[in-house]
């Protein structure tokens, strides 16, 4: 289900203030435990960010950033769309759009994280060809699953 009112726009290192407001926008729409200051430090400390937004009728409606992991993989760190902008294809086409970048930027490898409580994320990750790699719990308690996909 396609939308051909898409629009995709990329952005690679620290993004403007515009566009950071709007990626802050739609970090803390889509996310209701969204830290701020979490979410500030780590797009402007990691290297090679790439971030991605999805506009309906020039309106946000979704994004993806990633970062550096090591040489040879990409993390793709955070995104998501907005709740009344879901199962419109919104985030396959965040999702193959950053892959398109960093394989073009010469990433061989694409490494993400999720949660059991992201169903639709783990969902799409392994729809996308993504392996669970591995599942630990970090100092909050909290269960994670880390994907790994060659590109």
């Amino acid at each position: 289900m396609n939308d051909q009112n898409i629009k995709i726009k990329s952005i690679q290192g620290i993004p403007s203030n515009e566009v950071l407001n709007e990626l802050l926008t739609l970090y803390t729409s889509v996310f209701e435990d969204a830290i701020v200051d979490f979410f500030m430090e780590r797009i402007s400390t990691k290297e090679d960010v790439v971030s991605i937004i999805a506009y309906k009728n020039e309106v946000p409606v979704g994004f993806k950033i990633g970062y550096r992991y090591n040489e040879s993989t990409f993390y793709s760190w955070v995104g998501g769309v907005l709740l009344n902008h879901r199962k419109e294809g919104i985030a396959k086409q965040l999702a193959a759009t950053q892959e398109s970048i960093v394989k073009e930027k010469g990433y061989t490898k694409l490494r993400t994280k999720s949660m059991n409580r992201f169903k639709p994320m783990l969902i799409l990750n392994l729809k996308n060809g993504f392996d669970i790699v591995q599942v630990y719990t970090n100092e909050k308690g909290q269960q994670k699953i880390v994907f790994e996909k060659e590109i």
